[in-house]
């Protein structure tokens, strides 16, 4: 068993995984900018596009390293190493959002903790989450599941895995292989599954497209650039079928001046179920 306490020195310095901007530069935190400000050394995806946000949000970096996806590994044993010994604040970024969604950063936390480095993070944007909450699903299960394979017959292949799964499905896509995925989508999960397309959040160009596989995988590719997440939703159950009609008609009742008891005897005799059972989802109703 181990236990983290970033801010009870050990001498063995401290990492940050600092989120940033996923396309409005706005969105990036006072501590952010505070910890960056800071840190001894930055550590990130691209030095370019790094260089660039943090000359954009007038932070000189006092040192600035790239610790990109092919390198990760070999990087993070060097940079924890040094860290350790020198007892330095570091800090990584990932060119957008949070370090590890997707992008590098895994590694480098795996790398600290294996070495009793203390690990901490900077919360920040998250193109996942801001797309599920947008969505219009179910946002208390869902599953995340980063890009699909790049080739149609692997993809395919992951699709059917889930297509019985309840919970909402959440992708990250790039603008050049979204049609074909989204066709894929149609192909595997069925016409008639909704689906939320979701681009360029926080930009300009912001759009949530909502509607079945079979709308969306017609939509003209010449309307759809930028970077995007599909947020599915899950397979609907007997249960949840169920539910919606039970729920639908205590509506009807409670707006027709029901008293909820009354509710619950009347839907009780209706569905077949148990009064204490329907009368906890009717109170979560009024």
């Amino acid at each position: 068993m181990e236990r983290n306490k970033p801010f009870k020195s050990n001498g063995s310095g401290l990492i940050y995984l600092v989120g940033t901007p996923i396309g409005n530069i706005s969105d990036v935190s006072e501590r952010a900018k505070k910890i960056l400000s800071e840190a001894d050394i930055v550590a990130c995806e691209d030095t370019r596009n790094t260089g660039l946000l943090l000359s954009r949000l007038g932070i000189k970096p006092k040192k600035l390293v790239s610790c990109y996806a092919q390198k990760e590994l070999e990087k993070s044993k060097q940079l924890v190493a040094q860290v350790k010994q020198e007892n330095l604040v570091l800090a990584y970024v990932s060119d957008a959002g949070m370090p590890g969604i997707s992008d590098p950063g895994s590694l480098l936390v795996q790398q600290a903790v294996q070495n009793d480095v203390p690990v901490s993070s900077i919360p920040g944007p998250s193109a996942l989450i801001q797309a599920l909450v947008m969505s219009g699903f179910n946002t208390a299960d869902f599953t995340f599941y980063g890009f699909l394979p790049s080739k149609s017959n692997m993809r395919k292949r992951m699709l059917e895995k889930i297509i019985d799964k309840n919970e909402t499905i959440i992708f990250y896509e790039a603008p050049h292989r979204i049609m074909d995925v989204l066709k894929d989508m149609r192909d595997v999960l069925g016409a008639e599954r909704r689906v939320c397309l979701c681009r360029e959040i926080t930009k300009i160009f912001e759009e949530y497209i909502r509607g079945n596989l079979a709308e969306l995988a017609e939509l003209d590719p010449s309307t759809l650039k930028g970077e995007f997440v599909i947020v599915i939703e899950g397979k609907e159950t007997e249960e949840n079928t169920d539910n919606k009609e039970i729920i639908n008609y205590a509506k009807k009742l409670i707006e027709a001046g029901y008293r909820n008891s009354e509710v619950s005897k009347i839907l009780s005799l209706e569905f077949d179920l148990p009064k204490n059972k329907l009368y906890k989802l009717i109170n979560d109703l009024s």
